[in-house]
């Protein structure tokens, strides 16, 4: 299985920390590549200038899925 690589804000953060997974990029990278993310799913997080290694968790109060951060981030091309 190839590395999911989805379009994140590091900045959008919901009210426990977590990283928000409903921006308009990280959507189109899922439906572009036809994935469906669930909890536990790993993915690669990146603004274009930072990356990270994120874990996918369940939607929280929002409703919306969220993603904690487990390595990273890291400069782009470092």
């Amino acid at each position: 299985m190839s590395e999911i690589r989805i379009f994140v804000d590091f900045n959008n953060r919901d009210p426990d920390g977590f990283l928000r997974l409903n921006l308009a990029g990280t959507l189109e990278d899922l439906r572009r590549g036809h994935l469906v993310i669930e909890e536990g799913t790993p993915v690669t997080g990146s603004d274009g200038d930072l990356t990270a290694k994120i874990i996918v968790v369940a939607p929280g109060i929002e409703g919306i899925w969220r993603g904690r951060i487990v390595d990273g981030p890291w400069e782009e091309g470092a």
